[in-house]
Order: C-alpha cells, then sequence, then structure tokens
C-alpha cells in the first residue's frame, strides 16, 4: 500500500501548542475530555489514519487548542462544552480511526499528568 501524502491545507494545531493546551488546561478538562483530545491527537498523526479522517480530526483539535471559541475556556463549568462537542462529534464521526490501542495510550498519557 502507498503512503499516503500529509495535506498542507488540514490546519491542525502542531504538537507543542496541543500539549500545551492538554497541560495548562489538565485539571479544567477533566480526564474524559481529556482522554478524548489526547486520542484524537494519536489517531490523526497515526499514519495508518486516512487523510479525510485526519482532517476531520484535526479540525476539532484545532477548535480545541483556539484560545477563543464560541464558549471561552475560563468560563468555570460550561467553557470546555464547546471543546468537547467538538471532539465527541469528530470522534463518532470517523468511527473506527480511533482504535482501541489509541484510547489505551491516551489513558496512558493522561495517567503521566
Amino acid at each position: 500500500m502507498a503512503a499516503q501524502q500529509e495535506n498542507p491545507d488540514i490546519a491542525a494545531p502542531d504538537e507543542r501548542s496541543f500539549w500545551k493546551k492538554i497541560s495548562t488546561s489538565a485539571k479544567k478538562l477533566g480526564e474524559e475530555t481529556a482522554v478524548m483530545g489526547i486520542k484524537s491527537w494519536l489517531a490523526m498523526t497515526d499514519s495508518k489514519t486516512s487523510i479525510q479522517h485526519k482532517a476531520i480530526l484535526g479540525g476539532a483539535l484545532a477548535y480545541f487548542v483556539l484560545p477563543t471559541d464560541m464558549i471561552p475556556d475560563f468560563l468555570a463549568g460550561v467553557g470546555f462544552t464547546d471543546d468537547t462537542a467538538a471532539l465527541v462529534i469528530a470522534v463518532n464521526s470517523v468511527g473506527n480511526a480511533v482504535t482501541e490501542s489509541h484510547e489505551q495510550q491516551a489513558r496512558e498519557k493522561w495517567a503521566n499528568f
């Protein structure tokens, strides 16, 4: 099978901005939202994930790391609800592109925060 080419038009966050968001927001995010973000990141950066699925996950992750969005992240109790919704919709729409391995790795990474 031929290697997939990366699409330069996908505006996904870079690795530094993603992990910075996770580490600075860890307590506010809660485990399930953080794991959802981490497993989305792992699936998006997996060479086995299709370009279409990378684009969907990348869009949700870009929204997740944006400092300003529909519901500002600094609002206690509700700040990450829109981010969580974007991640849930993305993960649900890519089906099995987010694997059990991604889930397990995400939980292991979360345990180190």
